[in-house]
């Protein structure tokens, strides 16, 4: 529990606005200490800062996002164990640049303020490190402001949509009945409640279950959600307490399933145990397999680990920002520019577009996304935050990473940020710039 109440600490901070870059505290202040610019990480970091970072690196720096954090976001395997998602090792689809200096003149609106786009990749409360836009399968916008372009950074939850299509793709196979149990495919979730819930319950964030992402349970250290975060930010140098499949199994439902759309990692945590289940291999070779060996990726991806040495696959993998690009045409009409197999079929795109659970949307806690897309949200499902009435789809991650997919304009947008404490959400620009140059 020693590691629980670190972190758990470290989360009220990152909730109210409270704590430290680098985990050293100003006891003659209040304010936090602000983080060095990101800038600073576009630059090679000396050997001896590298082995402080890493060193020093815990848990709670990544929950804090100072240095160490930012550091450890485009170092993951530095900080945690990893599992490799391999490249098939052949041929690199290569991407044709037209770029369309112009685009950097978009008027984004967010919470960083009203500015052109070329302005909110400088600025220090935004904290972007990485943006690529691509239209008509070329990139027409590339710019790496806080980080090396062979860096790898994480995606965090904007990755649930590797594992969403990961679950579509073994549906097809015959391999997953999303109208089956949890519990049919993991007997061990055996209590009532388990048993009411299906699997597609969990891809679309309406499982009832009692680890909803709020900050009220973030805060409480018996809370099921605060200790499976807790164990699974754990660093190499910290104590791994208990895995997430053993604490998840005892969770239980605050409402029936189907009722509301309520975000929730576990969901896609439970997900991946039953990837592996129904495959028979590690998680990161069922996505290698269906996805990341079947398009020219330039570079090999890569989960963290748990202390217990389980996948994160709610949100931890980590790639080059061209490689999360190749991924968002899968999408795209430009899809045979990357890989010469239609990974994603025309019915995953009829199931996308089904509202059955728009109005568990509106039900939902703390899930109102309108004042970042202010026209044109319809659903959350299959893992995105929002489709859009005009077919467009969106995820988000933690500290402003993001995939927006424009299938009708044949646009891509993918983005690394790292926004000190969580404190801003930014990527409403990515609609922005989609209507204003593309529509």
């Amino acid at each position: 529990m020693k590691t629980v109440k670190i972190l758990l600490i470290a989360m009220m901070g990152f909730s109210f606005g409270i704590g430290q870059a680098s985990g050293q505290t100003d006891n003659t202040k209040t304010k936090p200490i602000p983080p060095s610019p990101v800038s600073v990480f576009k630059k090679d970091v000396s050997a001896e800062k590298a082995l402080e970072y890493r060193r020093d690196y815990r848990g709670r720096d990544f929950l804090i996002n100072g240095d160490r954090g930012t550091y450890s976001f485009i170092n993951v395997p530095e900080m945690y164990q990893t599992a490799t998602v391999y490249r098939s090792g052949g041929q690199v689809a290569m991407l044709e640049k037209n770029i369309d200096a112009s685009l950097l003149g978009t008027m984004t609106d967010t919470d960083a303020g009203k500015m052109p786009l070329k302005d909110l990749l400088t600025d220090e409360t935004a904290r972007m490190q990485g943006l690529l836009v691509i239209h008509d399968g070329k990139i027409v916008l590339e710019e790496y402001p806080g980080m090396r372009e062979l860096d790898k950074h994480s995606w965090f939850s904007a990755s649930k949509q590797i594992l969403g299509l990961t679950v579509h793709i073994l549906e097809e196979e015959g391999l997953i009945d999303l109208e089956q149990t949890v519990n049919y495919y993991l007997p061990d979730y055996n209590n009532d409640d388990w048993k009411k819930v299906k699997v597609k319950h969990l891809l679309h964030h309406v499982s009832g279950m009692d680890y909803v992402e709020t900050n009220a349970n973030f805060m409480n250290p018996e809370h099921a959600l605060a200790r499976v975060t807790s164990y699974a930010l754990a660093s190499r140098h910290e104590d791994g307490g208990q895995s997430a499949y053993d604490i998840l199994k005892e969770v239980r439902s605050y409402i029936e399933p189907g009722v509301k759309y309520d975000y929730a990692s576990p969901n896609t945590q439970i997900l991946g145990f039953i990837v592996e289940r129904v495959t028979g291999k590690k998680y990161e070779e069922a996505v290698a397999e269906r996805i990341w060996t079947q398009v020219g990726m330039e570079s090999d991806g890569h989960y963290a680990l748990s202390a217990q040495g389980e996948p994160i696959s709610a949100g931890y993998f980590t790639s080059r920002l061209r490689d999360m690009g190749r991924f968002g045409m899968l999408y795209t009409p430009s899809w045979n520019k990357v890989t010469d197999k239609q990974i994603i079929s025309d019915t995953y795109f009829d199931k996308v577009y089904d509202t059955t659970y728009a109005d568990a949307l509106k039900r939902g806690v703390e899930t109102d996304k309108s004042k970042y897309f202010k026209d044109g949200q319809s659903h959350a499902t299959y893992q995105w935050d929002i489709v859009f009435s005009d077919g467009d789809m969106y995820k988000a991650g933690r500290y402003g990473q993001g995939i927006y997919v424009s299938p009708e304009t044949n646009t891509v947008v993918v983005f690394f940020s790292s926004v000190y404490l969580n404190q801003l959400y930014v990527p409403g620009f990515a609609r922005q710039l989609v209507q204003q140059n593309y529509r």
